[in-house]
Order: structure tokens, then C-alpha cells, then sequence
């Protein structure tokens, strides 16, 4: 097949590294494989994940011959627009398979409204054509600032439909978020879990030392649930002689939010990286024990700090939510989806005071995860659904076509004779075994 991968591809784009993996394993598979950087902007300063495959920026391209020139245009869609401007254009220039890294996908929704000049109207028509009009008290609530809560705005407006309705076919990472793809999407959807490189981390628990680690990676926002965590060491005298490690982006104000907490709960060993390079964060996972990836709210379709985790080796522990609580039950230390703080302790506790249950279930979790989340299965899982979009094309061209017509005559999508319809073409345009 002809592929166009669509995706931001800078170094410091975690969906680039992921990427440049996959379409390796694509093109190792006989694939003509192009990657198209989708960036608002094409910033020459920015170094870019390595690849053999030619790479060109959304820009420079004639996006109406897309579909011409290509069998496959494969977009990876995550919640930042500045990554992603690009995505929003070529989703509407060519009929597209879209990745969902996120499930929540209402900043993305919000930058493309701001960096648009599109105002509060606008906000509400896309809300209503997406979810009915009886979303709209919902859209005024949150433009206005009534609705702040990120849980509630996932679970009202997550905006997932609002492109998943543009694609012509939708993969997710984890099952929780499938039916809002397999609702707007007219094409077919499948489900694999996230491809996560394997680092160089050494794997297995650290050489001997006289202090524990528990660490957390990524940007350090409110919805990592860090200073819980620190409140659960801090109140625990078993614990207080670890240190906990955050590497990742952190801003000024949060930076100071956490040392606050850790003060206030005498907690005296947190160590705060910031951002680091591949280098530093390979060193940082290598000398870490314990690995805690919690999220709430949950927004992203699969967490690459909880995959990495496993990949390296170390007990991680999540949440009983969205994708984390998808994970097997035996190779992750689950906390319920709420983040309770008595019940990260009492986890906390039992994974210092058990050398012997941190070296098991790393190791189960790193064999686990290098099958799982592998680059080759996860290129077998995008081929897969590429071909049932090719396959599911005609089809969707005739089901529209009909589709037309019936509303003509005032038929309601709810009518038996729909259904019947639907279900005799799906018999007629079924692949061929052999």
C-alpha cells in the first residue's frame, strides 16, 4: 500500500517517537511509506525524530491530491493544536483513518477555535452538530467558564466524535473509548493497545542502594495526581526514607504547588528533574524502584509513561480507570479510579517492604509489554484496519447514496427497513475469504 502517515514528528513529540517506530515496520513490511508532519508550524530549529523515510511538512503539500496519491492517509490525532493543525485540515481534504492517541479532545477543539478567529457561536454550533441540541446548555456551560471541572468535560464533551464523524475509519488504544468512535465513525473501528519503543533502560530492579525511588514521568499537570502521592509518603513512616522522583515538564506554579505539599507533610526527598533528554530520562527510569503513573481524570487513550514503566521492568502502579484499568490485573498495582490516598500508601508500603514481589511482577510486566506493545504488532494492527477501509469504501459510498434517498421519502433512522438495508449490504460488500 501507499501511506501517508500524518504526525508531529519534532524530537520532543511523544507521538513522533512512536512513529518513527511504526512506520519503520510498515515500510520493513513492503508498505511505500511517506511521513507528513502535521505542526502548525515548520520551525527549522526543531529536530525531528530520525528516520529513513521522506518527511514533509502539511504545508508544503497540495492537500486535495491526498487521496490520489495515496492508497491510506493514516492521521494521528492527539489534544494539542499546535502539534495537530495540521490533522484538522487533511482530515477534510481526504478520506482518513484517524488514530486517537486521546480520547478527550476539547483542547485540541479549543485551540483550532482560537487560532481561527472563530468565536462563541461557532463553539456551540460544532457542540450541537456533534452531540444534539440538547448538549447546548453543556456548551454554554463550559465556554463560559460555569463547567471547569476536566472529569466533568470529559464525561459531558470530550469532543472525540467531533472528528471520529470526519474519519473513514478509527483506532483506539483501549476499549473504554471504542463506542464513541464506533458511533460517529461510519467506517470500521478496531482497538489495539499503544506502540511503546522499547529504552534502553536496564531492565529489573536497580543495583543495591541505600534509598528506594518511586518515580513519575511526564508532564507534571494536576491530573498526575503527584501531590497525592506525595501526601501518601509523607503520611507513612515506612516511607519517608524513599525519595520520589518527577521527570518531566513542570511549570513554575506547579513546581512550587508540590514542594508546598511536601513541606506541609514533612516530607523531606522530593526531587523534582523538569524536562529532561532521551539520555537523562533512560538514567532516571534505570535508577527508579517503584514507577507511579496515576491519572484523574483520565483524557488520554493509552499512557506511554505507564507502558514504559512496564517496559523497564518496574512495578507500576495506576489507576482502576479508562486505559489503566484495561491493563492485566496481575502485572499492574491497581488503586481505584477515585485516588484515594490511604490506599497509594498501603500499595506504596507493600511494594517497598517486598524486594521479591517488585523483581516478579516487573519482570512478567516487561515480557508482557515487549510482545504487547511492540512496533511490528502494532503496524499488523494499522495494515489490518487499513484494508478493511479500503474494503468498507464502496460500501459506505452506496450506504450514503441509499441513505439519501430514504430520508427523501421521510424515512426515520430508527425505521426497521433501515436496519435491513444496512444489514443486506454489509452481506454483499463482505471480504472474500482466500
Amino acid at each position: 500500500m501507499r501511506i501517508c502517515w500524518v504526525t508531529p514528528f519534532v524530537l520532543r513529540s511523544s507521538i513522533g517517537r512512536v512513529s518513527a517506530a511504526v512506520t519503520a515496520a510498515l515500510a520493513s513490511q513492503g508498505h511505500q511509506v511517506e511521513i507528513l508532519r502535521c505542526e502548525d508550524r515548520d520551525d527549522p530549529a526543531e529536530p525531528l525524530h530520525p528516520t529513513a523515510l521522506p518527511v514533509r511538512h502539511w504545508r508544503e503539500v497540495d492537500l486535495g491530491s491526498l487521496g490520489a496519491a495515496f492508497d491510506v492517509v493514516i492521521v494521528n490525532i492527539g489534544d494539542n493544536y499546535p502539534f495537530h493543525a495540521g490533522a484538522l485540515a487533511i482530515l477534510d481534504a481526504a478520506p482518513c483513518l484517524g488514530i486517537f492517541h486521546d480520547f478527550y479532545i476539547y483542547n485540541l477543539f479549543s485551540g483550532w477555535l482560537h487560532h481561527n478567529g472563530l468565536d462563541y457561536r461557532r463553539h456551540d454550533a460544532e457542540i450541537v452538530a456533534t452531540y444534539g441540541l440538547e448538549a447546548e446548555p453543556d456548551a454554554v456551560a463550559v465556554r463560559s467558564g460555569q463547567m471547569l471541572d476536566m472529569g466533568e468535560i470529559a464525561d459531558k464533551l470530550p469532543m472525540t466524535e467531533w472528528l471520529a464523524r470526519r474519519c473513514e475509519a478509527a483506532l483506539a488504544h483501549a476499549g473504554f473509548y471504542a463506542p464513541r468512535l464506533e458511533a460517529a465513525c461510519a467506517g470500521p473501528v478496531a482497538v489495539t493497545p499503544l506502540c511503546c519503543p522499547d529504552r534502553a533502560t536496564p531492565p529489573g530492579a536497580p543495583t543495591t542502594k541505600a534509598r528506594l525511588t518511586i518515580t513519575t514521568v511526564g508532564v507534571m499537570n494536576p491530573n498526575k495526581r503527584v501531590a497525592d502521592v506525595i501526601r501518601a509518603i509523607g503520611g507513612s513512616d515506612a516511607l519517608k526514607t524513599c525519595a520520589y522522583r518527577l521527570v518531566g515538564p513542570i511549570s513554575d506554579e506547579e513546581r512550587a504547588r508540590l514542594e508546598a505539599v511536601a513541606a506541609e507533610v514533612g516530607f523531606a526527598n522530593l526531587v523534582i528533574d523538569g524536562a529532561v533528554d532521551d539520555e537523562t530520562l533512560d538514567q532516571r527510569l534505570a535508577e527508579a524502584d517503584i514507577i507511579c503513573a496515576l491519572r484523574k481524570p483520565v483524557l488520554e487513550g493509552a499512557s506511554g509513561s505507564a507502558c514504559e514503566g512496564m517496559l523497564s521492568g518496574r512495578p507500576t502502579v495506576v489507576a482502576r480507570a479508562g486505559f489503566y484499568g484495561e491493563l492485566p490485573d496481575d502485572l499492574v498495582f491497581k488503586v481505584d479510579g477515585e485516588i484515594v490516598v490511604d490506599e497509594i500508601r498501603s500499595v506504596l508500603e507493600r511494594l517497598a517492604g517486598d524486594a521479591a514481589l517488585r523483581r516478579k511482577t516487573g519482570a512478567a510486566a516487561r515480557a508482557w509489554a515487549l510482545e504487547t506493545l511492540n512496533a511490528e504488532r502494532y503496524a499488523q494492527a494499522v495494515e489490518a484496519l487499513a484494508k478493511a477501509q479500503l474494503t468498507s469504501r464502496p460500501l459506505l459510498a452506496i450506504g450514503e447514496r441509499i441513505g439519501h434517498e430514504l430520508r427523501g421519502f421521510g424515512l426515520a433512522e430508527s425505521d426497521p427497513s433501515a436496519t435491513r438495508i444496512g444489514a443486506t449490504l454489509q452481506k454483499l460488500f463482505a471480504p472474500i475469504d482466500g
